[in-house]
C-alpha cells in the first residue's frame, strides 16, 4: 500500500512538473511569435491637394486615433500649388507660403491631433517645387519643412512631436532611420528626389562625393539592421517598381522640359537612381525587406526576389491604370482608387492591408494583400 501511495505521489508531482513546464513553453512561444499585432505602419502618399484628399484623410485619421501604437509616414508632395499670375492654377509646385499652400497641408496635420503615434513626413518632387536646381528648389522645400515642423511641434499627443519630423532634413537626400516596435523595424527615410537632382541636372555641379556617401550609408544601414534581424522598410517618394503613368514612355513635350523629363521612371538619371537602389536592396539578401513609395497616382504591390515594393501614391489624385499590365495575381496588383495601406507587424511575419475607395461616396474598404492568414 505505501508503494503504492509513494507511486501516485511521484505521479502527480510528475504531472504537475509536466504541466508546468508546457505552460512555459507555451508561454515563451507565444512570447516569441505573438498572434496580436505588435506594431502598425500607415502609409500614404501625394495627399496635398484638401479638396480632393478630405474622404481619404478621414479615414486616416479613424485608423490612426484607434491605433496609438503605430507610425505614419507621408510619402511626399505634400503640397501642390503653381498659378500664372496668382490666377490659375496648375499644381506644378509646391508649398510657397500662400493661404492656399498652408490650407493643403494643414487639412493632413488636422488629422494627426490626437493622434499618439509617430509622424513623419518625407519629401517629393513637388515639395522641391519641381525645380532642376537644387539651391533653388531647396528654398521651397525648407518653408514646407519650417512650417510643417513647428506646427507638428504644437501636437503634444504626438510621440515625436518635439523631435524630427521631416525627413530627410535640410534637403539632404539621407539615408536617416529609426527604429520602432520595440527595435524590430526600421524605417530607412530617403530624399529620392534629391539622387535624381544630384544624378544628372545641369542646374549645378553633380556631388559624386554626396551620392557615394549616400549609398555607402544606405548599405551600412541596410547591413547593421540585417544583423540586428530588423524588419527593413524603405520610404521614399519615387518608386523603383511601378506601372503607372509616370512609367510610361515620354512624349515629345516632357523630353524637352526637363523638370516634367525627371518625373518619369525612363529619364536617365531617375532610372539610374532606381537601379542603385533596387541592387543594393536585392544584394542585401533580407527575407523582409518593403521598399514603399508615392510618385504614381494609385495603389500598387509588387513581390519579387523577396522584396515587396508598395506604391502608395493615391491620397488624393487617382490616375488610370492598365489592370492588363499586371496580371500575376499575388506579384502584381493595382488599383486606381484613393487610398493607404497598412503594414501590421506580428512576431515573425507582417501583413500588408490596403484601404481603398473608388469614390468618396464609397465606403472605404480594406483587402489584405500580403501575408494574410
Amino acid at each position: 500500500m505505501k508503494k503504492i501511495f509513494t507511486f501516485l505521489l511521484y505521479y502527480f508531482h510528475f504531472s504537475l512538473l509536466t504541466i508546468v513546464i508546457l505552460s512555459l513553453s507555451k508561454n515563451f512561444v507565444s512570447a516569441q511569435t505573438p498572434n496580436f499585432p505588435t506594431f502598425k505602419l500607415y502609409l500614404i502618399g501625394d495627399a496635398g491637394e484638401a479638396d480632393t484628399s478630405a474622404a481619404t484623410l478621414k479615414e486616416l485619421k479613424l485608423k490612426l486615433e484607434a491605433n496609438p501604437n503605430s507610425a505614419v509616414i507621408f510619402l511626399g508632395d505634400n503640397c501642390y500649388t503653381g498659378s500664372i499670375f496668382g490666377k490659375a492654377t496648375f499644381n506644378v509646385g509646391g508649398y510657397d507660403g500662400s493661404q492656399l499652400a498652408k490650407d493643403r497641408i494643414m487639412a493632413q496635420l488636422n488629422i494627426l491631433r490626437d493622434y499618439h503615434g509617430s509622424v513623419y513626413f518625407i519629401p517629393g518632387n513637388h515639395d522641391w517645387y519641381n525645380k532642376t536646381n537644387v539651391k533653388q528648389g531647396r528654398k521651397h522645400l525648407l518653408e514646407e519643412e519650417k512650417f510643417i515642423t513647428d506646427t507638428l511641434k504644437t501636437f503634444s499627443s504626438i510621440k515625436n512631436h518635439d523631435e524630427e519630423t521631416y525627413l530627410p532634413t535640410d534637403g539632404n537626400p539621407g539615408p536617416v532611420s529609426r527604429d520602432f516596435n520595440d527595435g524590430k523595424t526600421r524605417v530607412i527615410f530617403i530624399d529620392s528626389q534629391r539622387l535624381i537632382m544630384e544624378e544628372a541636372h545641369p542646374g549645378h555641379r553633380k556631388d559624386t562625393a554626396l551620392l557615394n556617401k549616400f549609398y555607402d550609408d544606405l548599405k551600412a544601414q541596410l547591413q547593421d539592421a540585417s544583423d540586428k534581424k530588423e524588419k527593413i522598410i524603405v520610404v521614399a517618394h519615387h518608386p523603383i517598381v511601378a506601372k503607372g503613368n509616370h512609367s510610361l514612355p515620354l512624349v515629345f513635350w516632357q523630353k524637352i522640359i526637363r523638370r516634367f523629363a525627371d518625373t518619369n521612371t525612363s529619364y536617365p538619371a531617375y532610372h539610374k537612381m532606381a537601379v542603385h537602389l533596387d541592387s543594393l536592396l536585392k544584394a542585401h539578401h533580407h527575407p523582409d525587406v518593403y521598399y514603399v513609395a508615392g510618385h504614381e497616382h494609385s495603389l500598387e504591390y509588387f513581390f519579387t526576389d523577396s522584396l515587396h515594393y508598395l506604391v502608395s501614391g493615391a491620397g488624393c489624385k487617382v490616375d488610370n491604370v492598365n489592370q492588363e499590365s499586371c496580371n500575376n495575381e499575388g506579384l502584381c496588383l493595382q488599383w486606381g482608387q484613393q487610398g493607404f495601406f497598412e503594414i501590421v507587424f506580428y512576431g515573425r511575419y507582417e501583413t500588408v492591408t490596403m484601404y481603398h475607395r473608388l469614390t468618396d461616396k464609397d465606403p472605404m474598404e480594406g483587402s489584405c494583400i500580403a501575408g494574410c492568414k
